[in-house]
């Protein structure tokens, strides 16, 4: 009975499309046997649905992807999300159940002990983001011009007046736009609800069978533009 309430709830809040944004301060990592207590740095995590994601403080995804809410492990206790975040595609997110306190589990059993705080006067994104691949770049070389030799026995001319030219207007710089790290573009994200007890269906935007409880919605991060 115990577990079928907590399915029941757990679905209700799956269902909900309300967006929440808490940061997480670094408070604890076991690496290779070590046990490090004195740390800095904090992830912003927004939660929406039946996924969470990292992102800004205002809930526009890093670009790190996103996890999604395991029901087979979750219970009563623990919530866990799985997928793609700063650590790559096979991350653990444990939270406990107010999710005040927040477990990164990786596959080769290090841990990243993070809790709930206010974040630090000025930060407004995630300490650890991934940095996009890009070639290096190289010094601008200046050519000196070619010196200009005068004939001492040529007369010099008045100089003529230079006319002094219209500055050109200055243009309005655009704002840079970026795809949206969590739906890729394309505007909607795939959900699912509690359960599908076994039934499926064909999905003609993924071409596939899927779980009945498959269907998308509009991207919480960048609302359905695709674009930040």
């Amino acid at each position: 009975m115990t577990r079928l309430v907590f399915l029941f709830l757990l679905s209700v809040g799956v269902c909900c499309n309300a967006q929440n944004t808490f940061y997480y301060k670094l408070t604890r990592i076991q690496q290779n046997g070590i046990d490090e207590r004195n740390l800095t740095g904090g992830q912003f995590i927004t939660f929406s649905g039946n996924m969470c994601y990292e992102s800004n403080n205002k809930g526009l995804s890093v670009g790190h992807g996103a996890l999604k809410l395991n029901h087979s492990y979750s219970n009563s206790q623990y919530f866990v999300y799985q997928g793609s975040s700063y650590w790559g595609k096979d991350a653990t997110f444990k939270f406990n159940a107010d999710k005040s306190v927040l477990n990164v589990i990786l596959d080769n059993s290090d841990i990243y002990v993070y809790k709930k705080a206010t974040a630090p006067v000025g930060q407004e994104t995630c300490s650890l983001i991934r940095k996009s691949g890009g070639g290096g770049g190289g010094s601008n070389v200046v050519i000196p011009p070619t010196p200009i030799v005068i004939d001492p026995n040529t007369p010099t001319p008045s100089p003529t007046p230079t006319p002094t030219p219209t500055p050109a207007p200055t243009p309005t710089p655009q704002p840079k736009q970026h795809k949206c790290g969590l739906c890729g573009g394309s505007g909607e994200v795939i959900e699912n609800n509690a359960t599908s007890f076994g039934n499926t269906k064909y999905c003609s935007k993924c071409g596939k069978t899927v779980p009945d409880s498959h269907y998308h919605t509009i991207c919480p991060s960048c609302k359905g533009t695709g674009w930040w």
